[in-house]
């Protein structure tokens, strides 16, 4: 599926989706244009205020639903100290909802104490 400006995104630096390396949950702002005009396979992710998350791009990138989003957003610590992949969260919110919910990881966001 094409993206288009504005679209709700789970992008990742790298294709594999290591949640080790740069990931963000933000909009899809097009694809990163180098200085001599050419177009490259990178995509360009912004937050709410416009600002780029990363200044050279993810190569990965796809659409996600609010609610999906949503989960990644308030479990992201979690997802940085797991063994998934973020592509794996992104299919599998549910479950990460509920180890955070369960305290596996303390993340100090959607813990029961």
């Amino acid at each position: 599926m094409k993206l288009k400006q504005g679209d709700y995104v789970l992008a990742t630096k790298y294709s594999d989706g290591d949640t080790k390396d740069h990931f963000c949950v933000g909009f899809f702002n097009g694809m990163l244009i180098q200085n001599d005009g050419k177009v490259t396979d990178r995509h360009m992710v912004i937050d709410s205020e416009g600002k780029n998350f990363r200044g050279n791009g993810f190569r990965r990138c796809e659409k996600i639903s609010q609610k999906v989003g949503d989960i990644l957003v308030a479990n992201i610590n979690l997802m940085e100290q797991g063994c998934a992949s973020a592509w794996y969260w992104r299919y599998h919110p549910k479950q990460l909802q509920t180890l955070a919910d369960i305290g596996i990881i303390k993340t100090g966001k959607g813990n029961k104490s």
